[in-house]
């Protein structure tokens, strides 16, 4: 296996959080746009959303962590 196919990914990050919170904990970890967010679940959504900025990888593992 090269170095490159040993990279996690966006995907493999956002599956795991959801893997591990989604069901449990009602909470999504989702790739969103210029800054990072929490949206709690409502009416039309019904989970959280853990939303990271702009789909950096840093700012996904930020957002978990500030999360736990």
């Amino acid at each position: 296996m090269s170095y490159a196919e040993e990279r996690w990914t966006l995907e493999d990050i956002t599956a795991l959080f959801d893997g591990v919170f989604g069901q449990r904990y009602q909470t999504r970890l989702i790739r969103g746009d210029d800054e990072p967010l929490y949206r709690p679940a409502n009416n039309e959504t019904p989970y959280h959303q853990v939303i990271f900025a702009r789909g950096y990888f840093a700012s996904a593992l930020h957002e978990i962590q500030a999360t736990l």
